[in-house]
């Protein structure tokens, strides 16, 4: 317990960390499985899981790959600097929006900024509250409010490894304390990736701009 306390007078701001972490991503494409649970628009809480793969630098891209609930199988959405791309597989569209205002189709939780803790940084107001045992190692705990409130959530929560600097997980609630999304980073990799991989879509989609 000392020894945590100790830690946590001598640790880092906030802002230090997240630099951190958006330094560590961005040395090479990487990819991990998200998991836990997540809200829907119906407002049900639902299991999810889904692949997050990052290709980060100039021509920062992110895929999101779902896999639950069964209701967002087969969808994926692309994020990219300016434009949110939700592929909705149910109907073989294609549909295409400017980042400021996109979220993910399906969920009743803004997550375009998974991968991007420059964007993240920006957007919530975050403090440190110590540190925490995890399987993986010591982690920093992290939380905040967003700075706008159209976002889907009123607080957040992260775990952040301390000695590889990357998301552990992530917990965001609403106004009344109820959690909208709870999920964990598992089986993070280093991996080769394009941005022409991370922006494939079925050729016979129809493509919808809004």
């Amino acid at each position: 317990m000392l020894f945590l306390a100790l830690s946590w007078v001598g640790a880092q701001s906030p802002a230090e960390i997240t630099k951190q972490v958006q330094a560590n991503l961005e040395k090479s494409p990487w990819e991990a499985t998200v998991s836990g649970k997540a809200q829907l628009p119906d407002g049900s809480s639902q299991d999810v899981e889904f692949r997050l793969q990052v290709l980060p630098g100039k021509e920062q891209v992110a895929r999101v790959e779902f896999k639950k609930p069964g209701s967002l199988e087969g969808n994926f959405v692309v994020i990219s600097e300016k434009e949110v791309w939700n592929y909705l597989f149910l109907t073989n569209q294609l549909i295409i929006q400017p980042r400021a205002k996109a979220n993910v189709q399906g969920l009743g939780v803004n997550l375009t900024s998974l991968g991007d803790f420059d964007q993240l940084n920006e957007q919530v107001s975050l403090k440190l509250l110590g540190e925490e045992r995890t399987a993986e190692g010591a982690a920093w705990k992290l939380s905040g409010t967003p700075k706008d409130k159209t976002q889907g959530y009123s607080s957040m929560e992260i775990l952040v490894l301390k000695a590889d600097p990357r998301p552990l997980a992530l917990t965001l609630k609403d106004a009344g304390g109820k959690t909208v999304a709870d999920l964990a980073f598992k089986g993070f990799k280093r991996v080769n990736l394009t941005a022409k991989q991370l922006k494939k879509y079925p050729a016979d989609a129809e493509v919808v701009r809004k």
